[in-house]
């Protein structure tokens, strides 16, 4: 009776594990992901998802050990290692950086404010510094302390800090004070030769990022696996004091971004030291996300419910998938990063039935679809970046006429937008129609005359042989 029980568990836990996967593919099929790599951890058990290929077009599985990289994620384990450092009294959290580095190349030397920034700045995006400078400064925004913004910049200054402070490296910091204490086997803020066979890589060549230059902000190598783990060490306060570990998942800073207009997912969005906050119907949860172009991150953990969730992609609408995938795991809440990060189409309900019209009757009836909804219903909306969305997934699945069906759509709709004109013309561009595309640029470049892509791309083509 007993053996039979325990098959019966089994069983429905298979169901119910390959019951999300369905989930996870469906979502992923909506946005043209190829592949994703996900872990989710409940107290003590661990389910890995490991989904398609590594890229559109390749052969090659996602699996445990693909590598990716982590983008913005790489911050949090940082984080994590400056509060040890603070933790041993390397580091001060609220003594100016400036002081453990004398100078620093970004800054510019009039702007005495830069002296005010310090290391619970940086964790907390307060410093004022932009997401990132130009080629030569980085210029402050305002005032530091005065509010949030975030930045990347901010933790390049605190990496150099803890660089002249230790006398050593990022990555080999993190490897002393992270990767093997927490037997992250497969985790480097600098390419390794190991990653060769095993990641993520992009169209070409020229679009592997090997990392060879550590940074704070966006450089970490991992697996969702590793990142895991890392997590899991975090939540149980490994290697921090209990009063270290609780000033990271306080509120050190608000969520209300500078020059950002004011919406209700700010009252429920905080910053501690290093991760984000989020206070919804489940409870209170630590999470980050990542973009580095193609490579898109996301984690949640919940300590009070030891739940954790990590998911990796190489896809641009990696993070559009992020309230679905929650949803999949967690059961629908609101889930206020989503709104925050606002990636993601603004009326997902009218896009997928148009998207479900549209694969029915033929992407060429696209504007006559549309008409007939309008004369049904005089308040029927499509917004036009969630139709240029569109046709940017269907451009990234090889799927160009279908593209330029709904990119006409949208210049149907939003006549008077330069940037509708201009995607019609990369579609058409790409479809190797020149002349419709050199129309439509010109187009573009009439409505804005700033638009350097349709100037550069007008250029381009009437160079080429007819």
């Amino acid at each position: 009776m007993k053996k039979i029980s325990c098959a019966v568990i089994l069983l429905l836990a298979f169901i119910h594990a390959f019951s999300q996967e369905k989930k996870i593919r469906s979502f992923a099929a909506e946005y043209g992901i190829q592949g994703l790599q996900l872990v989710y951890v409940k107290g003590n058990k661990t389910q890995a998802y490991n989904i398609g290929t590594v890229n559109k077009g390749s052969d090659k599985k996602v699996s445990s050990n693909t590598i990716f990289e982590a983008a913005s994620l790489s911050k949090c384990v940082f984080a994590y290692t400056v509060m040890r450092l603070y933790d041993r009294g390397i580091i001060s959290l609220d003594t100016p950086l400036l002081h453990y580095t004398g100078s620093y190349e970004r800054f510019d030397p009039k702007d005495a404010r830069y002296a005010k920034i310090t290391a619970r700045m940086v964790l907390r995006h307060t410093t004022g510094l932009p997401n990132w400078g130009d080629d030569k400064v980085a210029r402050l925004l305002f005032t530091p302390d005065s509010c949030f913004s975030y930045s990347g910049e901010g933790y390049v200054f605190l990496q150099k800090a803890v660089e002249k402070l230790t006398r050593k490296s990022l990555n080999d910091l993190a490897q002393e004070e992270v990767f093997t204490p927490f037997k992250m086997t497969s985790s480097s803020y600098v390419w390794e030769s190991k990653f060769d066979t095993v990641s993520a890589f992009g169209n070409s060549p020229e679009a592997i990022n090997r990392h060879k230059n550590a940074n704070a902000a966006y450089s970490l190598l991992t697996t969702a696996h590793d990142y895991t783990l890392f997590l899991q060490a975090l939540l149980a306060g490994q290697g921090l004091k209990p009063a270290t570990r609780q000033l990271m998942f306080e509120k050190s800073s608000s969520g209300a971004r500078f020059n950002h207009p004011i919406i209700e997912a700010n009252q429920h969005i905080d910053w501690g030291l290093g991760v984000g906050l989020q206070q919804n119907e489940l409870g209170k949860s630590i999470w980050h996300w990542g973009d580095n172009g193609n490579f898109k991150g996301f984690f949640i953990a919940f300590p009070d419910r030891q739940e954790i969730l990590v998911y990796f992609t190489h896809n641009p609408y990696g993070l559009n998938i992020t309230a679905d995938i929650l949803n999949t795991f967690f059961g629908k809440q609101t889930w206020w990063q989503a709104q925050w990060l606002d990636y993601g189409f603004k009326s997902p309900k009218a896009i997928k039935a148009l998207r479900a019209k549209l694969a029915k009757r033929g992407y060429s009836h696209a504007i006559e679809i549309v008409e007939k909804e309008k004369k049904n219903n005089p308040a029927y909306q499509l917004p036009e970046d969630d139709l240029n969305s569109l046709g940017y997934i269907l451009m990234s699945d090889n799927k160009q006429r279908e593209a330029a069906e709904v990119f006409k759509l949208n210049v149907s709709l939003y006549p008077n937008s330069a940037n509708t004109y201009d995607s019609l013309a990369e579609a058409y561009e790409a479809l190797g129609e020149r002349e419709l595309a050199v129309k439509n640029y010109k187009h573009s470049l009439e409505l804005n005359p700033k638009n350097n892509n349709a100037a550069e791309h007008i250029k381009k083509l009437s160079l080429l042989p007819l």
